[in-house]
């Protein structure tokens, strides 16, 4: 048995090696790293985020904001639940816009404590004020609850402008994997609510619960977010209804049919991340119903690798192109 066992776990290693070697040909050298084999462990580390005893707000360390940014907590209630958000206000303004910046995590992972250098390095660079909002992951609450407390925090931001110096119709929102997906069903949302967005900038967004069904996937997804961290992650925000005939509305962006009348976007996403399909698809689709839309794309990217190579010519691009788009949002 020893020997059998001994065997197996050899073939097994082996053929681990050489389907990473096989679709670590697809990924740029600029984004290669340890984490590309580390994949087989993503969605064990996902499932944690719900078994979990307590909000991961409450204990995740809170990152240093960038020099030249003065940050402000901002304590909103939804449905009874405090929650600290970060209002990042740059030295220097450039615009009288403002941003509302949704953090990542799948619904599943992290808190608006950990991404506060991202945002606040947004504020610097944009030089305008952005809201780092803080909302209930799913294992604390399933869907609708952290879309409600994004958009309780969007209420507020535009009911700020006049105290912190800017304009409520300038206001966009931003968003990172399943934060980018939570800001277009924001879009959607404030749409039909009479208080629109200026304007939506998507990276790499979590759009469409349908990817969890999908086979022809063509080796994305083997880096960073797997079709197993996907499926475990709608299954959980969605009670279980990843796939469904039908939703409710905003569960998942994607599913709206009518796009027409949504804030011009920007969508970024690398050509090796689970969410290139859906994120192309969307975008062709806000361009059909008459929404400007740009498609920035990154060849060789798997899904985040900004954050593990921010210094890659490829991500300064990627991030020069976000903050382009949303600068000129500010102008119209």
């Amino acid at each position: 048995m020893k020997k059998f066992l001994l065997v197996l776990g050899l073939a097994t290693a082996g053929h681990c090696a050489y389907w990473h070697r096989k679709a670590q040909k697809q990924v740029n050298p600029q984004f290669w790293g340890p984490r590309l084999y580390l994949a087989p462990l993503q969605g064990f580390y996902a499932s944690l985020g719900y078994l979990l005893p307590e909000p991961q707000r409450n204990y995740l360390r809170v990152a240093q904001p960038v020099a030249g940014v003065k940050v402000e907590r901002i304590e909103l209630s939804s449905a009874g639940v405090s929650l600290s958000s970060f209002l990042n206000l740059p030295a220097q303004r450039q615009s009288e816009g403002a941003v509302l910046f949704i953090h990542g995590g799948g619904h599943l992972l992290s808190s608006a404590g950990p991404a506060q250098t991202y945002a606040s390095a947004l504020a610097r660079d944009l030089g305008v004020p952005v809201l780092n909002v803080e909302y209930r992951n799913a294992g604390e609450a399933p869907f609708p609850a952290d879309l409600d407390d994004c958009y309780k925090a969007l209420q507020w931001l535009q009911s700020s402008g006049q105290k912190y110096g800017f304009d409520p119709s300038l206001i966009a929102v931003c968003g990172q994997s399943a934060g980018g997906g939570l800001a277009a069903s924001l879009a959607q949302r404030a749409l039909d609510a009479g208080n629109p967005l200026n304007f939506q900038a998507l990276i790499y967004p979590m759009l469409d619960d349908r990817t969890t069904d999908r086979s022809d996937r063509q080796g994305r997804g083997t880096y960073a977010w797997t079709p197993l961290d996907n499926k475990i992650a709608w299954n959980t925000y969605l009670g279980g209804q990843a796939g469904a005939p039908s939703l409710p509305a905003y569960a998942a962006p994607a599913r709206r049919q009518n796009l027409a009348g949504l804030p011009p976007a920007w969508i970024g996403v690398g050509d090796q991340d689970l969410f290139y399909p859906e994120g192309w698809d969307y975008h062709q689709r806000l361009l059909q119903a008459g929404v400007e839309s740009k498609f920035h794309q990154v060849q060789g990217m798997y899904h985040a690798a900004d954050m593990i190579f921010p210094e890659s010519q490829l991500i300064r691009d990627f991030y020069s192109s976000m903050l382009s788009a949303l600068r000129a949002s500010f102008e119209n």
